[in-house]
């Protein structure tokens, strides 16, 4: 036996378990890192057609030039176009028929001096009213919710204990509220 026929068997063999070794680590890691890099381009590939689909829709709509709001949309949160004197006395009646529901007592009405804003007019009355703090709290909360808008502002609390009232008893508080809305500015 020569030393060439022993060497060949052993190169055979590490030739053998290189490619044994390689084919592990291509079935292993490699594999893995190709399968998330074909998943990411998939997952770029879905967020640019869907980045395609937005600029198309951006694009449709400001083509189309914005429609002020009308009808329902307008009625939601403005006061109706009348003649100032007749929002404020509705005003007043909505902010009547809540602090009845709130169980409210109002003590009188005063009327803001309107404000002129860009294409509309914002009108408002202050209500002076004793209640507890709930029926503070069911009045603010109606007038919040009420439609069309309303917004309340500028609310100034007193409480005043009499000197004899038990403790435990629920105090009246005297408050002052204002309250506007948002009206169309009248066409001349």
């Amino acid at each position: 036996m020569t030393i060439a026929n022993s060497v060949f068997p052993g190169r055979t063999a590490a030739l053998l378990l290189l490619v044994v070794l390689l084919l592990g680590l291509w079935l292993g890691p490699v594999a893995s890192y190709l399968d998330l890099i074909q998943s990411g381009a998939e997952q770029i590939e879905r967020q640019q057609a869907l980045l395609q689909r937005y600029r198309g829709l951006a694009q449709a709509s400001q083509a189309e030039p914005a429609a002020l709001p009308t009808g329902d949309v307008s009625a939601a949160i403005l006061l109706p176009g009348l003649p100032e004197s007749q929002v404020v006395a509705g005003l007043q009646e909505t902010v009547k028929a809540a602090a009845t529901a709130a169980q409210v007592q109002i003590q009188g009405f005063q009327v803001l001096r309107s404000e002129a804003l860009p294409g509309a007019v914002r009108v408002g009355i202050r209500v002076r009213a004793t209640g507890d703090i709930a029926g503070l709290s069911r009045l603010l909360y109606a007038i919040e919710a009420a439609r069309p808008m309303l917004l309340p502002d500028n609310l100034q609390i007193q409480s005043h204990a009499a000197p004899t009232a038990r403790i435990d008893a629920p105090r009246p508080l005297e408050f002052q509220l204002d309250i506007s809305g948002v009206k169309p500015e009248a066409r001349s």
